[in-house]
Order: C-alpha cells, then sequence, then structure tokens
C-alpha cells in the first residue's frame, strides 16, 4: 500500500511539472511569436519587402481579406510591389497575439491588428483594426517561418458613412 501511495505521488508531482513547464513553454512561444510580430511591423512602416519575405516559407499561402488567395513569395514580392506602385504607404502596424498555441510541428497564433495607411488622394490616413491568424512552422535552423495566414478586418464597407464601423 505505501508503494502505491509513493507511486502516486511521484506520479502527481510530475503532472504538476509537466504542466508548469507548458505553461512555461507556451509564455515562450508566445513572445517568440510577438517578436516576429515586431519585425513585421517595422519592416512594413520601412517597406522592406526583403525582411519580411525572409519570415515565410518559399510555399506560404496568404488568405487577404477581400482580396485573391496568394501563394508563395513570388506572389507576395508582386502584391508588394504594386502597393508601392499605387503610392500606398503604411504609417504605422501593430499586432498583438492574444492566444498561441503548438499544433503538433505548428504553431498557432490568434490576435488583433491595428493599421493606418496613407493613400494617394486621401487627406488623412485610413485607420483599420481586425483579427488575423497565423500559422507557423519551424525550419532546420529552428526558426519559426509563417507557413499560412489570414486576417480580416472588423471594419464594416456597408456602414463607411459611418467610419466603417458596425
Amino acid at each position: 500500500m505505501r508503494v502505491l501511495r509513493l507511486a502516486v505521488a511521484v506520479l502527481l508531482v510530475m503532472g504538476l511539472v509537466s504542466a508548469a513547464s507548458a505553461a512555461h513553454h507556451e509564455k515562450d512561444l508566445k513572445k517568440e511569436v510577438a517578436a516576429i510580430g515586431d519585425t513585421i511591423s517595422k519592416a512594413m512602416v520601412a517597406n522592406d519587402t526583403d525582411t519580411m519575405l525572409a519570415l515565410y516559407t518559399d510555399d506560404a499561402i496568404s488568405l487577404p481579406n477581400y482580396g485573391p488567395r496568394m501563394d508563395g513569395k513570388d506572389a507576395f514580392q508582386k502584391h508588394h510591389e504594386q502597393m508601392s506602385a499605387s503610392g500606398m504607404k503604411v504609417r504605422s502596424f501593430e499586432s498583438e497575439p492574444t492566444d498561441v498555441w503548438k499544433a503538433g510541428d505548428q504553431v498557432i497564433e490568434i490576435g488583433v491588428y491595428k493599421i493606418a495607411l496613407e493613400m494617394p488622394g486621401m487627406p488623412e490616413p485610413m485607420e483599420d483594426k481586425g483579427k488575423y491568424m497565423t500559422v507557423y512552422v519551424r525550419d532546420a535552423k529552428g526558426s519559426l517561418k509563417i507557413k499560412a495566414e489570414t486576417w480580416n478586418t472588423d471594419m464594416n464597407p456597408m456602414a463607411m458613412g459611418d467610419h466603417g464601423h458596425e
């Protein structure tokens, strides 16, 4: 009986240590993902496409709001070139991961964003806010790379007279 109690106690302690370790790992993962978001934010404002593209896998998929699916870095590069040629400039961009978890060999991030865009012919920057989901995988060096992403505005385009909010 004493051996059984000892075994139960050991299993309980192991479970608590494992849970604490998982919580610590999740916190570290969220910091790692937030750092990638900070890099993307700075690169967007600086119009630094190379830095942004380095954060994606070669075969990444992007599912933008109000736009067609984009497959791979070449499609992303073309999209950024078109945005730059149109005169659109990102004035500010902030993202905040709200949920981050590991799913097999992938890391899933859900978060919220705010962006301000300067567009030709508009007297003030256009502001938007919304939510996003990003799927990461680790490359051969162990760095997280974006495999897939999607984002959606919280702005209602049908209510543009009310600044786009519902």
